[in-house]
């Protein structure tokens, strides 16, 4: 039976769309130090920094780091049809290579005959890319290319041809069937994608003269959309198309705001710009440095006193990664659904950091693709102050955000009697968010809730949910039942599905179920 589109695929493809993201941290680090100790105020600052062969090290850290940046389109075709495969996942890998390599091949030959694409001179939306002239389409060309490779794949990889024509039968005839499905897709894409682009661009123009209110919506509909797992869907676009700006940096044009952000670090002349900074969530050091530890205080002075002690092991382990990736899921969840309220609450505060952000021109990046705000800070901020990065605001708007978030939390928890952790009856349970140990009792509830192996057909993860699509969702056990017998932090219900809520867990809980049900 076909699969049909739903909700849960719909998610799927954000989390998905992580993968390569959360490849980025390294890159952004490498190229962040390998920029800040070859800046020319560094140099004459320590002219040791001079020497032919400490610069050579540096500029080999920025290289380093530039070998994500700078091929982020085909790393993201690679993860999106992987992470759709059903089976055989290396070739699925192989053919979105061969048909991104197909589609911008085309694109080359076609737009050059039509006079539309000259190698030396590309105009803006062109450029080269894996050594081709063709058209930029970022890394919407690349998730293109691994939907349509996974959909082939999926539907061909088992197929089997007449006697004469065996040989190419199963995966053999996937490579065929990508180089001209993607072929096709390049022919379209040199028509359709110039489009696009003007599109991408005004509605950039558009969001850009919004200035400042434009910062807190985007700020504030990233985090008001986490409860559905669709906040990737907020700032991806930016981060990798010219809806995050366009930008000649060194003589090169540079589209998406990741994208231009890398250029000004590795370039020894460029100044930060706040109108592309603020599309690299600037805003989110301060709420997940400052505010979401603030919050966190809140609940554990809340908390009733015989259960402070375990209530700080549960806020630690969630604020560690709060501070040092930017993932603030484990916090969040952790009120999310007992008080709904200090959601909206937290929602608004990220909308008034990016506010708050954009008036002080705060240039330091803080999703976990540069590092996590700390890591941000230091290599992002401090190191990079000569280029203007302002990181001084970070920390005294961090000091009033911490505060605002420790007083208006502890208040509504105290006026509203609301049941963060801590203040649960007697008879409840504290959920240690940190802990990776799975009992083999706990593993065996969890499939016995989602109505045993045979009502399982696939099982999957993010950072914080397990995502499971199930064929029967009548015998699936109730949200109670779910937090009652397996402490998860919530549950939320899907079309073909349902996907609970673990913190930190998620992944392993995942994990284990594959394994214990001879899943790929």
């Amino acid at each position: 039976m076909k699969d049909k589109f739903s909700f849960s695929q719909f998610q799927k493809l954000g989390k998905v769309l992580m993968t390569p993201v959360m490849i980025l941290p390294i890159a952004g680090i490498l190229a962040g130090i390998g920029s800040a100790f070859t800046t020319q105020n560094i140099i004459n600052t320590f002219p040791v920094l001079g020497n032919e062969y400490i610069r050579l090290f540096f500029n080999l850290l920025k290289a380093m780091g530039n070998t994500i940046n700078n091929y982020l389109p085909i790393i993201f075709a690679v993860s999106v049809s992987v992470g759709y495969a059903q089976k055989e996942k290396g070739i699925a890998a192989l053919c979105s290579v061969i048909g991104f390599l197909a589609m911008n091949n085309v694109m080359n030959v076609l737009l050059t005959s039509l006079g539309k694409l000259d190698p030396a001179a590309m105009t803006t939306g062109q450029s080269m890319i894996m050594g081709i002239a063709s058209l930029d389409t970022g890394v919407f060309g690349g998730i293109l290319i691994g939907l349509l490779v996974a959909w082939l794949h999926n539907k061909y990889y088992n197929i089997q041809l007449p006697p004469v024509l065996g040989i190419f039968s199963g995966t053999k005839f996937v490579p065929m069937i990508t180089l001209l499905g993607c072929s096709a897709l390049g022919f379209v894409m040199a028509f359709v994608w110039p489009v696009i682009q003007g599109g991408l661009t005004a509605m950039g123009e558009l969001i850009y003269s919004t200035g400042a209110a434009g910062s807190v919506i985007y700020g504030l509909s990233e985090r008001a959309l986490l409860p559905f797992g669709l906040h990737h869907f907020i700032y991806t676009p930016f981060f990798f198309t010219n809806l995050g700006g366009s930008m000649e940096i060194d003589g090169t044009i540079v589209e998406g705001a990741v994208n231009i952000y890398n250029a000004m670090l590795a370039s020894p002349t460029a100044m930060f710009d706040i109108n592309i900074t603020r599309f690299v969530m600037n805003g989110k050091v301060i709420f997940a440095m400052f505010g979401m530890p603030g919050a966190a205080l809140a609940i554990y002075h809340t908390a009733k006193p015989e259960k402070k002690q375990m209530v700080k092991a549960l806020l630690i382990a969630a604020v560690i990664p709060s501070i040092f990736t930017g993932i603030t899921e484990p916090i969040e969840y952790s009120f999310l659904f007992v008080a709904p309220l200090l959601f909206v609450v937290h929602a608004g505060f990220a909308g008034l950091a990016y506010f708050l952000t954009y008036i002080f021109q705060v240039n330091v990046p803080g999703p976990s693709s540069f590092g996590g705000p700390f890591l941000s800070t230091i290599f992002n901020g401090i190191m990079q102050s000569d280029k203007g990065s302002n990181w001084i605001w970070i920390f005294i708007l961090g000091v009033f955000f911490f505060a605002a978030y420790y007083i208006s939390f502890r208040f509504l928890i105290q006026k509203f009697d609301f049941k963060t952790p801590g203040r649960e009856e007697d008879d409840a349970e504290i959920k240690e968010l940190g802990s990776k140990k799975v009992s083999d009792d706990i593993l065996a509830t969890i499939i016995e809730g989602l109505g045993g192996a045979d009502n399982i057909l696939n099982v999957d993860a993010c950072f914080t949910r397990l995502r499971v699509k199930v064929k029967d969702k009548a015998l699936v056990m109730s949200d109670a039942d779910w937090k009652a017998k397996t402490a998860a932090n919530g549950v939320v219900q899907v079309s073909d599905g349902v996907q609970i809520i673990y913190g930190t867990k998620a992944d392993v809980y995942k994990n284990n179920i594959k394994n214990v049900l001879n899943m790929e």
